[in-house]
Parts: C-alpha cells; structure tokens; sequence
C-alpha cells in the first residue's frame, strides 16, 4: 500500500514542482520538490518502504526531465542509501537527519547531473556551476525542508497509524 501511494503522491510533487517552483528561481537555480519529499518520507519513524519510493521518484523525474532516467534513478537510489543511514545513526533528531539527507541529496544529484552534461560534451564551468546553481539549489531545497517534511509526517501518520498498546 505504501508503495502504491507514492505515485500519486510523486506525481503531484512533480507537477507543483513543474507548474510552482520551477518559477520560483534564486540565481539559475529552484528548489526541487521531489527530492525534499522523498526524502522527507524516507526519513519517517514508521516507514519501512524506501527503496520503492526512490525508484518510483528516480523514474517519474527521469520521465519528466531531460536527464536521463538511469542517472536519476542511480541518484535517488543513491540518496536512499544515505538516508537510511542517517535514519539508523541519528533517528533521535529527525530534524538533523532532514536537513543532511537533503544537503546531501542535492549534492548527489547536482553531481550527478553535471557529470551527464560532461560526458555528453558540453562545456561548463564547475565554479560558475557550484555558485550559480548547486548553492542556491541546496539553499531553497533546505528552505522547503520543514514545511514538506510536516505534511509528509502527516500522510505517513495517515498510513502508518500508531498501534494502541492494551
């Protein structure tokens, strides 16, 4: 059930992030909504789907973008690796976890992405790139981070209800 509910959840993270926040641009570079949510889920107490929702994420941005699908199915694979570390070395601060899971997940991705462009040939400047893009990008990602991570909390609450104890 958990995995199913991730497309539709992925799916409207994608296209309030290509209708909203693609405009909401600092310098070149926007805030990426999927990355934070997914994330945001991964990070949650209760849950114990994270690959599948790293795959499905990986395979609706690579639909919907021009990079190619294995990268950014090999990223989001990548950032669920780091976040289910992060979850088992520092699950009492959650907040913590969002925050460098995040961090680190853009980081992955803009890696990534500008590791594409490279071999694909074009010609960019890595410091014109880390200033114009990967900064601002980790920037508003992080801005993101807590109010996604609330209403994330709040669907997985929804799936995940607590066990009452007799």
């Amino acid at each position: 059930m958990a995995t199913l509910i991730s497309i539709p959840i992925l799916a409207f993270a994608i296209m309030l992030q290509s209708a909203v926040f693609s405009k909401i641009t600092l310098l070149q570079a926007s805030a990426d909504l999927v990355l934070v949510t997914t994330i945001s889920w991964m990070i949650q107490e209760r849950v114990r789907v994270v690959w599948q929702w790293a795959i499905v994420a990986g395979v609706l941005v690579g639909f919907v973008s021009e990079i190619s699908m294995w990268v950014t199915v090999l990223g989001y694979l990548a950032i669920a690796a780091i976040t289910s570390a992060l979850k088992r070395r520092v699950w009492r601060a959650p907040v913590l976890a969002l925050f460098t899971a995040v961090f680190a997940g853009t980081l992955v991705l803009q890696v990534l992405t500008y590791l594409l462009l490279r071999v694909l040939g074009t010609a960019l400047d890595l410091l014109q790139v880390f200033n114009l893009i990967v900064l601002p990008s980790l920037l508003l990602n992080l801005l993101i981070a807590l109010p996604v991570q609330g209403v994330v909390r709040e669907v997985a609450i929804w799936f995940y209800p607590e066990e009452i104890e007799a």
